[in-house]
């Protein structure tokens, strides 16, 4: 049982260890490739900067590879346990330090591939729409600018500080959203308030019980003939040790439930970036003034 432990224990120092002597051996290279700027071997100025830069980065990688506290781990905060104790699932703390994540692995890009992202939305002007564990409301607020001044975009998250960031943000961008602290089994909106109910990388941080329970509460709050879009990580593709270890979601099995909740899966597929992969469904709630089918 010792051995069992001891092993199970330095699994994680092991992967940092991989990854800290990967990214040290990047860094190398870019030294090497300055080095040969600045003795003039057909380098040129513009590329020795874009050399600097790219070893910043990646020295800012390895510094958050060796920083433990940035771990999914780290990110959950002191309440995870009990959260999950409680059936809500694991619920991310730390909003800065999540932001500052979420720039890294998209080098800086976070707004432009929450907007990738959206696209399977088909967000059209004047929809409302409801983020379900919006975070720090990056995806929410690129929501926004799509359904225009006439639509609007309420995000729920169950952690309190996500919240708090999410609406600072939204101030600074000069945007009208709403961001509610709840959860995502137990939204807390009345019936048919939205048009679309989308939720992005969070699935895997829901047990399956808490799935399905999401899932009815997203049939709850959505209109008659209304589309949930759910985003979330499929089986990793490579064996290489990640910056950020993260669970997967097979879409397929969120089919079964979805079904099984009254939904209509219109498609799954592929979202085209970072191994993510997307699922589709729109609600079988009858249409305002149409009539159920006669029984027979």
């Amino acid at each position: 049982m010792h051995s069992s432990d001891h092993h199970a224990n330095n699994g994680p120092h092991s992967r940092k260890r991989v990854i800290a002597l990967v990214l040290l051996a990047k860094l190398s290279l870019v030294a090497g490739f300055l080095v040969l700027a600045k003795l003039g071997m057909g380098y040129v100025q513009a590329g020795a900067w874009t050399a600097a830069f790219h070893g910043l980065v990646l020295a800012v990688i390895a510094g958050l590879a060796l920083w433990g506290s940035l771990r999914h781990r780290g990110l959950v905060g002191n309440g995870a346990q009990s959260a999950s104790d409680r059936g809500i699932g694991i619920v991310l703390h730390r909003a800065a330090a999540y932001d500052l994540l979420a720039r890294v692995l998209t080098f800086g890009r976070e707004g432009r591939f929450r907007e990738f992202m959206l696209r399977p939305s088909k967000l059209q002007p004047g929809e409302a729409m409801l983020d379900v564990g919006c975070g720090t409301g990056t995806l929410a607020i690129a929501a926004k600018r799509l359904v225009g001044s006439d639509g609007s975009v309420t995000g729920v998250d169950a952690s309190a500080e996500m919240i708090e960031r999410a609406r600072a943000k939204a101030e600074r961008s000069g945007l009208d959203l709403t961001f509610v602290n709840g959860t995502a089994q137990k939204l807390p909106f009345k019936d048919a308030q939205f048009d679309i109910v989308v939720g992005t990388l969070m699935l895997h941080h829901l047990s399956k019980p808490v799935r399905s329970a999401f899932i009815r509460e997203a049939a709850r709050v959505l209109k008659p003939a209304g589309r949930l879009l759910l985003i979330d990580f499929g089986r990793p593709v490579s064996r290489l040790p990640r910056l950020h270890k993260h669970g997967h979601v097979y879409m397929h099995s969120v089919a079964s439930l979805l079904t099984e909740s009254g939904f209509q899966v219109s498609d799954i597929g592929a979202v085209g970036t970072k191994n993510l992969n997307y699922i589709r469904a729109t609600t079988n709630k009858d249409q305002p003034g149409q009539a159920s089918p006669a029984s027979p």
